[in-house]
């Protein structure tokens, strides 16, 4: 993996990268989208691969983040693909949330290159979303990693059953059952799925 200068606007972060690899739309994620990761959150997920167990039993969080971890490292691992960039990030943080904090150090740094930060965490995306609100002309948003598979939408790459029983994939294999949860992972996107997914994965 090489350090690229290219810079997509669509960041995404460790955790967002595992959730959407995990499911049946990452294919068709990789050949439509342009992607922007840091350094950080790429190691991290390299951690994973390492430290979590591909054997681990099915439906485990363990083989959950193993295999996602592995799946979204393949395009930008591959110095032929040119749609995934890896960015590096100066200062280096560390911690437990290493990788949330380099997508803000790099959106603070290039703020005008991105129209969205892609996160897990709801108050990562609150702290990004400052970022941008306090910032001059730009209509950057920080948005749930489901936002992602609604990009493959309305880019006409996928129909809403399958963006629909995608983001049922990616609400169950995080285990997001809370109100709040299920709440943000609709957060912006203008798609009914109630003709695909039961009521506990809607409200």
């Amino acid at each position: 993996m090489a350090d690229n200068e290219v810079r997509y606007p669509i960041i995404v972060d460790t955790d967002a990268l595992i959730a959407a690899a995990n499911t049946n739309l990452w294919s068709r994620l990789m050949e439509t989208l342009n992607l922007t990761t840091t350094n950080v959150c790429y190691q991290e997920l390299e951690r994973h691969v390492r430290e979590n167990s591909e054997y681990a039993p099915e439906g485990t969080r363990e083989q959950w983040v193993h295999h996602g971890s592995k799946k979204a490292l393949e395009p930008f691992a591959n110095d032929e693909n040119e749609s995934f960039a890896v960015v590096p990030c100066v200062p280096r943080p560390h911690g437990e949330d290493a990788g949330e904090k380099s997508i803000r150090t790099e959106i603070e740094q290039n703020i005008d290159l991105y129209r969205f930060a892609i996160l897990m965490d709801k108050h990562g995306r609150r702290s990004i979303n400052r970022v941008f609100d306090d910032a001059e002309e730009t209509t950057g948003k920080a948005v749930a990693p489901t936002f992602l598979l609604y990009l493959l939408l309305d880019a006409d790459k996928c129909t809403v059953e399958e963006f629909c029983q995608a983001c049922g994939e990616m609400l169950h294999g995080e285990g997001w059952t809370g109100y709040q949860a299920i709440q943000a992972a609709w957060e912006a996107i203008p798609v009914d799925c109630s003709e695909y997914l039961s009521d506990r994965l809607l409200s």
